[in-house]
């Protein structure tokens, strides 16, 4: 028969196997997120299959881009409702800001993709420009004059002050 004491697993131990290090867990422990199995006389943390599976859970929500700050209210969830219903209810309120947080980066990055691509639009046509760096005057020229709306980012390299 197994013994549950064999499976338990110092600090040291859970980091490699979870792929974070130590002082994460202690910081997620800080947070309520992971909590230590038992610990010895000693003082030691011991984990289990149990942390290093919630270990896990939050490098995977992490990767898709929640906070630190969600992934606790995920695992807090739990502990504020009583019925599956409530905890259901709860987590589709939490999804459903995590989405409009989505939509809201999306929409920034559709913003800077167009500014790049006028940018790449604009560069294009200074392709084949001979004049030396620092004595050209861009907003003369042809090219950029052709432009009505000449993005941030080639304003900061052709200015000069």
């Amino acid at each position: 028969m197994d013994n549950p004491k064999h499976d338990l697993m110092q600090i040291g131990d859970l980091a490699d196997r979870a792929g974070v290090t130590t002082r994460a867990i202690r910081y997620y422990e800080e947070l309520g997120i992971v909590e230590p199995q038992e610990r010895t006389a000693g003082g030691f943390r011991l984990y289990s299959q149990a942390q290093l599976r919630s270990l896990q859970i939050v490098q995977s929500l992490k990767a898709l881009g929640f906070d630190l700050e969600h992934i606790r209210g995920f695992f807090n969830l739990k502990h504020c409702n009583e019925l599956g219903g409530g905890l259901a209810r709860a987590l589709v309120d939490h999804l459903g800001e995590q989405e409009r947080q989505i939509d809201a980066r999306i929409r920034e990055y559709t913003l800077m993709k167009e500014r790049n691509q006028k940018a790449i639009e604009v560069l294009n046509g200074c392709l084949c420009c001979e004049v030396k760096v620092f004595e050209r005057d861009c907003h003369h020229c042809e090219v950029y004059r052709e432009h009505e709306d000449v993005p941030d980012l080639i304003e900061c390299v052709i200015y000069q002050s």
